[in-house]
């Protein structure tokens, strides 16, 4: 009986301790957060003749966790490998195309930004699938689900990679909105 009681408490502690850690910027070991701007990425986007979409440019942002922390050496400097773009309906709609993977191969500095110019976010493969291909003339140009002849979606940009030092590094999710159209 003592034992099952020990055992109880011990799993209630447990399981309260787990539910109260929430601290989005201590979720890495990492000692720096990356941020992500899209400023003025917002637009319109013609889908004739479908290419892959790119953005003119995103700046990434290193900041120390610790403000009053220094890193002379260079170890909290972060190798950013790669990125996810997801995709959200802003129109009411459900259906969005599939979770687009690109790779990165920059060094940011810690403490410092650094500017992506033409980086893509949505393959040319995706601009000719679901949803987009409802737009297309021969397939009655309406969206079937929102019945208008555009297509508003947010999409979700997440940059992954790694310190000098080799500790995992997750940026904030920034997020933009884009109108597709086939004209």
């Amino acid at each position: 009986m003592k034992t099952r009681l020990l055992f109880t408490t011990v799993l209630a502690a447990t399981v309260a301790v787990a539910a109260g850690c929430t601290n989005k910027q201590g979720e890495s070991e990492s000692p720096v957060t990356v941020t992500v701007d899209l400023a003025d990425q917002s637009g319109l986007t013609n889908l004739n003749p479908a290419t892959t979409l790119t953005i003119p440019t995103m700046t990434l942002r290193s900041n120390l966790k610790n403000p009053t922390a220094s890193d002379p050496q260079g170890f909290a400097a972060v190798q950013v490998n790669n990125y996810t773009v997801t995709y959200r309906r802003a129109d009411g709609g459900t259906i969005v195309p599939p979770v687009q993977n690109f790779a990165a191969g920059v060094l940011l500095p810690s403490g410092g930004s650094v500017t992506l110019t033409d980086f893509p976010i949505l393959s040319q493969t995706a601009m000719e699938g679901t949803p987009f291909d409802q737009l297309f003339p021969f397939n009655g140009g309406i969206d079937r689900e929102t019945g208008s002849n555009e297509i508003r979606m947010f999409y979700d940009v997440t940059f992954y990679g790694q310190t000098v030092s080799g500790h995992r590094v997750q940026s904030e999710t920034a997020t933009a909105v884009r109108i597709f159209v086939f004209e």
